[in-house]
């Protein structure tokens, strides 16, 4: 602990200019500052449930979380705490005036004693991947149970030098519970240090936010191939197969993961052999049109819902995938590349249920693409057999809010 406290405190200067540079970029202005770098008096609480979530995925798991719980604990107070502007606007976004939020300031050691003895909760629940050490520190001196739920170790955590991951292998001590979504993450943990009599697989928490369909119409008239939440060298590959088709009556469309890299998409195609419309400049689709680059925000789900079948971006590139389970809650059939690291448990379990299809390399994504036009069959089967498999993980948010309530009533 002195050696990871003397280097967070060597790095204050940058962890300060990153902050001041966070907020001027993403809007999140001086509370979001004063709070992050804990100079602001902290909110006095008591007998409270305290949910953390770094970003908006694991926000998105931390409302799940405390619907659930509020029910089972209505006497109780709730706090999320998140560390960023857009996360912190979908607990804003509830408008709940039940439920509290606070930026989580930087894990510096005097300042997290003071905001976890602010705090004081029942319980701190941590969603996913954040390990900060002094934080669990003061959990554990003062009996306060922790709990890290839909636990997952990412490949730049495991990869950490010595030092740091013994610096983690004495935090995780100090945890209550660790209920890791599978169990290959369990097997990370233990490698990295973790008491295995404290490891639980529970799955994959994720599942239950895409129980429930909310019907759309689609954002186009014509009927449409998705390549959704692709990342930088992607959608150059894709175009060039997409193109090889020679498809006359069906549209591709591109929706990437990060909008303002527009510009860097079009430099990647030859503008001359293909018929582009831009959903950012309004430009209109018409019967020639071959790709329809959507980049805007907010609009996925629609997408997902209207297409005849998706391809899951960030797989062909070393990005290790993205969540493909809004597609299979609209019963679509799927398609990912060879990287999905970040996703591996549930791509296995979907393979072997025949609920995906996975290519090796981007030249096999005309010849996949042309079997699925040609078959509605085979998208229907892949479609429902992912659908399925989604369904039979209804229970998990009520099985990881039974471990949670073993502490809350201890």
């Amino acid at each position: 602990m002195v050696k990871y406290n003397l280097i967070l405190y060597l790095l204050s200067p940058y962890l300060f200019l990153s902050i001041i540079f966070d907020s001027i970029k993403k809007g999140g202005g001086l509370r979001f500052i004063l709070q992050r770098l804990g100079l602001v008096p902290f909110k006095k609480f008591s007998s409270t449930i305290w949910l953390h979530a770094a970003s908006i995925g694991e926000t998105k798991l931390a409302i799940l979380l405390y619907k659930k719980l509020k029910s089972l604990n209505p006497s109780k107070s709730f706090l999320i705490t998140t560390n960023t502007e857009s996360s912190s606007k979908l607990v804003r976004d509830l408008k709940d005036v039940e439920l509290q939020h606070s930026f989580l300031p930087v894990d510096w050691f005097y300042t997290m004693n003071r905001f976890a003895t602010a705090v004081n909760p029942k319980i701190c629940i941590i969603i996913e991947t954040e390990i900060w050490p002094n934080l669990l520190h003061r959990c554990k001196q003062n009996n306060i149970q922790s709990i890290i739920v839909n636990a997952r170790l990412s490949k730049k955590t495991t990869d950490k030098p010595r030092l740091i991951k013994d610096v983690y292998k004495n935090a995780l001590k100090n945890l209550s519970k660790i209920l890791c979504k599978s169990n290959l993450e369990k097997e990370k943990y233990i490698e990295l240090g973790a008491p295995e009599n404290k490891i639980n697989v529970v799955g994959n928490l994720k599942f239950a936010d895409y129980m429930s369909i909310q019907n759309t119409t689609s954002l186009i008239e014509r009927k449409y191939i998705l390549a959704a939440s692709t990342h930088h060298d992607e959608e150059g590959k894709i175009i060039r197969e997409w193109l090889k088709l020679k498809e006359k009556k069906l549209l591709l469309v591109i929706v990437p993961r990060h909008p303002e890299r527009l510009g860097e998409i079009l430099a990647q195609i030859p503008l001359s052999d293909v018929r582009i419309s831009i959903r950012s400049k309004n430009e209109k689709i018409n019967e020639k049109t071959q790709v329809y680059i959507a980049d805007t925000y907010g609009e996925l789900n629609q997408w997902i819902e209207h297409c005849e079948f998706v391809f899951m971006g960030g797989s062909l590139v070393d990005h290790g995938g993205q969540n493909f389970l809004e597609a299979a809650l609209h019963s679509k059939a799927i398609i990912v590349g060879p990287y999905m690291y970040n996703f591996i448990a549930e791509t296995e379990e979907f393979l072997k249920k025949s609920a995906i299809l996975m290519i090796k390399e981007a030249s096999m994504l005309k010849n996949v693409f042309e079997k699925l036009i040609r078959s509605r069959n085979k998208r229907e089967i892949f479609g429902n057999n992912a659908k399925k498999l989604l369904d039979s993980k209804k229970d998990i948010l009520n099985d990881y809010c039974k471990h949670i309530q073993s502490l809350v009533k201890e």
